[in-house]
């Protein structure tokens, strides 16, 4: 790895900003002491800035607030591989330095919004008068109210306070996202627990013996739970699990959610989803809990039934060894068994035909087709690993280049866990009057390949990876004058929208086609006749399935507006009431549930947005799958946008009305019903 020197104050404070013709300077190749120079060069370069600008009396616009922006713009561009390697350098002393490094900076922005000779300049500034609009009035707005709710209208006791304990809870969540994402740990399994596990899993898992080792990653442990078919089996994985994080994870949490109710009771909210929500769509944790509410009881509705056709499978299969009870380690199973059996789907049969590579090369088309775009893989790649794919996005009319974005999709130790969308550089304007490149990432843990067959994912991870490259153009495509508002710097219970939108194309029997191809023969689609047997299975159990996303809504929201004693008793409690499925005595789920950490308050946002989601997507039902008119419209009104204007008025700005729940209760299954947000 390159070594960095020492980087000496003014050495950091003569950094050049990059022009429009290159990208920001990303350095992947940094060992563990260069993270930590990075980090303290980057953070000194802001440190003086901000006092010189603390220092400044009489200043305007420009001289206070769009120089603020500036500052902390740089400082998030010049810390952005340093602080990203913590969720994928192959290298634990990086990863450990890249935490530190995270804590330090993350505690910094808390720090930075308690000064008061700051908050001084900046507010004589916005009470100078000056006739501003669009992204300029909501600068003002937006930033002022970060130093508002970051306690700068109180009294100084209260504000040191204040920013004592966001800094703790920075610590807190790092920690909380590292202790599950460090776990290691597998399970080994005879040939006999192993009996209904895929062919291709069996071949690849490492042996102990005679045993198989099934670790707790996705590519392992989705396909054993959905197949392996000893219960007690399943059980045992399942256990370990959901007990990623233990007790560390649950004493972290415990001390978060008292931490952030402090902090909220300080700035005068009556609960931290209060404060979360008073600049969200939703507004208020009483409007959320309406909405959870209502979908609720529909999808009970459909629930029912779908319960007790999966407890007949099991009373069917284990005979007077069934207790009748739909555990969380039987739901996957039963699920995959009525899919096979009665829909005849085979989750095995139809990953053969998409095979990751195929699959990327086929969903880049569909979305250079519908955005109007090129994408061009660049090499050398440049990148943090070899495994990682770096591409530029070019619009398709100009050839001009906007973005780019890395694809890092297999698993390995140490890295993230789940799949993501990663925000590296954020488009906005340069001084200069150029616009500043954006960059992202996509990181997820797919089944790597192997000498003897490519990389294989099932349908559920091609709508993953649909999902997330939602995200990636959402993140690249903008055109946003500030960091503040651009990219994804959207209202949170809107930020899965255009995500959410792009799973629709993984539904459709054409677009299925276009992107399938038998790893033996990738001229071979999807047939026909399996795609039907898909689509008309696709809503078997959504009553299950988004009552579990319901689940975890009110669980989030629970936590964040009541005082909770126990946090598994609590989580317990929720899962059988809402989801209607039952946890295993002795796991602590919500110890690896890591969006408590980045989602916290917001987790309902998923069902939230997915309504604003399937309402875009109508268009596109309506008007061609992949038509770039409508494409470049959603471009203009929400992908380019960011939040330089209300969520509201791009969506009523995209779709030529008011939004409407409809398309949502068809795209589950459901009657129309008072569920609109």
């Amino acid at each position: 790895m390159k070594k960095v020197l020492a980087v000496s104050l003014l050495t950091a404070l003569a950094w050049p900003r990059p022009v429009c013709a290159a990208f920001y300077p990303l350095d992947w190749e940094l060992d563990a002491p260069a993270v930590q120079q990075a980090c303290t060069a980057a953070k000194s370069k802001a440190e003086f800035r901000i006092r010189e600008l603390g220092a400044v009396n009489g200043t305007g616009f420009r001289g206070a607030f769009v120089a603020f922006q500036d500052i902390l713009s740089d400082l998030n561009d010049e810390t952005a591989a340093a602080m990203f390697l913590r969720h994928t350098s192959p290298d634990k002393a990086v990863r450990d330095a890249s935490l530190e490094c995270d804590n330090d900076i993350s505690k910094y922005y808390v720090e930075i919004f308690t000064r008061p000779e700051l908050f001084a300049v900046l507010k004589a500034a916005a009470e100078r008068g000056e006739v501003l609009d669009g992204e300029d009035e909501r600068l003002v707005e937006k930033t002022m109210l970060d130093f508002r709710r970051s306690g700068m209208e109180l009294p100084e006791e209260q504000r040191e306070k204040l920013k004592a304990l966001r800094q703790r809870i920075v610590e807190l969540s790092n920690g909380f996202e590292t202790e599950v994402a460090e776990v290691k740990e597998t399970v080994s399994f005879t040939p006999a627990q192993m009996a209904g596990a895929p062919q291709d899993m069996l071949a690849r898992l490492p042996r102990d013996g005679d045993k198989y080792k099934v670790s707790l990653d996705y590519p392992d442990y989705f396909p054993f739970m959905e197949n392996a078919k000893d219960p007690e089996a399943r059980k045992m994985l399942e256990i370990r699990y959901d007990s990623r994080g233990g007790e560390k994870n649950k004493v972290r949490l415990a001390e978060v959610l008292k931490l952030r109710d402090e902090a909220a009771k300080l700035l005068g909210y009556k609960t931290h989803a209060h404060y979360v929500l008073d600049e969200r769509m939703a507004g208020d944790p009483d409007t959320v809990f309406r909405f959870l509410e209502g979908l609720r009881k529909k999808l009970k509705e459909k629930a029912g039934p779908e319960l007790k056709t999966l407890l007949a499978m099991k009373a069917q299969e284990l005979g007077k060894k069934s207790d009748g009870i739909l555990h969380v380690y039987d739901w996957r199973y039963y699920h995959n068994q009525l899919m096979k059996k009665r829909y005849q789907v085979d989750k095995e049969k139809i990953r053969e035909y998409f095979p990751t590579d195929l699959v990327i090369e086929k969903m880049l088309g569909v979305y250079q087709e519908a955005l109007g775009l090129r994408f061009k893989e660049v090499t050398p790649n440049q990148a943090w690993h070899p495994d990682v794919k770096l591409y530029e996005v070019a619009d398709s009319r100009t050839g001009v280049t906007r973005a780019r974005f890395f694809m890092d999709l297999y698993p390995r130790e140490g890295k993230y866990k789940h799949a993501a969308a990663f925000t590296l550089v954020q488009g906005r304007a340069l001084p200069d009057g150029s616009y500043q490149k954006p960059v992202s990432a996509v990181v997820a843990n797919f089944d790597k390949p192997t000498p003897e067959k490519p990389s294989l994912i099932p349908h559920s991870d091609v709508e993953t990876l649909f999902h997330e490259f939602g995200h990636i153009m959402h993140q690249t495509l903008t055109r946003g004058k500030y960091q503040r508002m651009s990219g994804t710097a959207v209202a949170r219970d809107f930020v899965e929208a255009p995500s959410q939108m792009a799973e629709n194309w993984v539904w459709n029997k054409t677009m299925l086609q276009r992107i399938s191809g038998h790893y033996q023969d990738r001229s071979k689609k999807l047939p026909e006749e399996l795609i039907d047997k898909m689509i008309a299975a696709k809503n078997v159990d959504s009553g299950l399935t988004y009552l579990r996303q319901n689940f975890f809504g009110t669980y989030d929201m629970t936590l964040h507006t009541q005082a909770v004693p126990d946090s598994t008793a609590l989580y317990e409690k929720l899962m059988k009431e809402v989801s209607l499925v039952t946890t295993t005595p002795g796991t602590m789920p919500e110890s690896s549930f890591t969006h408590l950490m980045g989602y916290d308050a917001g987790y309902y946002g998923y069902l939230w947005a997915e309504v604003y989601a399937q309402d875009i997507f109508s268009r596109f039902e309506k008007e061609g799958l992949t038509n770039e008119k409508v494409g470049r419209d959603l471009r203009k009104w929400i992908l380019e946008a960011g939040s330089s204007r209300p969520e509201s008025e791009a969506l009523r700005g995209f779709l030529g009305r008011e939004p409407s729940d409809d398309a949502f209760m068809r795209s589950i299954g459901l009657s129309k019903a008072s569920t609109r947000p």
